[in-house]
């Protein structure tokens, strides 16, 4: 697990750092204060990333492509200051800032040892340390995977048969009459059919959006084997009456999968709701990370304890 991070020269941050790291993480913060780039920051540390090849791809959080090529004039604005001074993600998972980093830079030649460059022109120049991956990255977006998309993911999740019961655990905790998951075609279009304990499998969308969402979130822990999952908005179509179950199986993944979740909500209902659902549990299982701009324009991060998190939320605090 992650327990700090650092960026430095990236969009928005001239420097940030962002300590203690939990298992789950979820940065809030009135609109255009960064909450969006620091899930790109951490998708750019290394490791195999969303892309098979390992590359960095930056257009899943704007347009949801897996297409890793990044647009020229998007590319120039990745720097905070300016061209010439490189970008540096850095974390750590003990006292030690720099045990893993990524280091991106406009200007330097590719002789120096990048491991590979971003698809735009000029190049983005881009290496790892260290070269090998160690973990694997799992993004969902805000983009809502249609039906038939979902049942075909869901079939290659499932590929070992350990992962329908493991699939089927984490939905009980949320709902105790899921039974099992199956991808049908059985109104001429396929999707994914629960059963409920009722005489007829039912559609997973006449469940709630909260139910598809949590598919989605349990893909990227189970079916991917993701070590880090990021989640823009994750309150993104969702009643706020589902954010209770969203959150309930979350950290049903957390408590029984080695993973660490990252979050950006507009919500004050998605943090009422986490809080709620995290009440008594270990203080590092989840950290409420509050993103400012202050006076000269640079942004800070503010870490909220139990306490302050209470404090804030009787005050109904702008999230947006």
């Amino acid at each position: 697990m992650l327990t700090s991070l650092e960026i430095e020269n990236f969009k928005c941050f001239r420097r940030l750092k962002i300590n203690p790291l939990a298992k789950v993480n979820l940065f809030v913060g009135t609109s255009n204060s960064g909450k969006t780039a620091v899930l790109e920051a951490v998708s750019m540390l290394p490791g195999s990333g969303a892309h098979p090849k390992g590359d960095i791809n930056l257009m899943l959080f704007r347009n949801g492509t897996s297409d890793p090529v990044v647009n020229d004039e998007y590319a120039k604005w990745l720097f905070h200051d300016s061209l010439e001074f490189e970008i540096i993600i850095s974390a750590s998972r003990d006292e030690n800032p720099r045990e893993t980093q990524t280091v991106l830079s406009w200007l330097t030649d590719p002789a120096i040892g990048s491991d590979f460059s971003l698809k735009c022109s000029p190049p983005i120049f881009v290496r790892f340390v260290p070269r090998k991956p160690n973990r694997k990255i799992g993004v969902v977006t805000t983009s809502k995977l249609a039906a038939a998309e979902l049942a075909r993911n869901y079939d290659r999740w499932t590929l070992r048969a350990e992962n329908d019961d493991r699939f089927v655990g984490f939905l009980q905790s949320v709902d105790q009459r899921v039974k099992s998951l199956r991808a049908m075609e059985h109104t001429g279009q396929r999707m994914l059919y629960a059963d409920v304990r009722l005489p007829e499998r039912i559609a997973l969308p006449l469940l709630g959006e909260g139910f598809n969402r949590l598919v989605q979130i349990y893909g990227a822990i189970i079916g991917e084997g993701a070590d880090i999952v990021l989640i823009d908005e994750i309150e993104n179509g969702l009643h706020w009456s589902a954010l209770p179950q969203i959150w309930t199986g979350i950290r049903e993944a957390v408590n029984k999968e080695e993973v660490q979740i990252f979050a950006t909500t507009h919500s004050l209902e998605c943090i009422s709701a986490a809080a709620e659902v995290f009440k008594g549990e270990p203080k590092n299982d989840l950290a409420v990370h509050r993103l400012e701009r202050m006076e000269n324009g640079d942004i800070r991060c503010v870490t909220m304890n139990e306490e302050e998190l209470e404090r804030m939320l009787e005050r109904d605090w702008e999230v947006r």
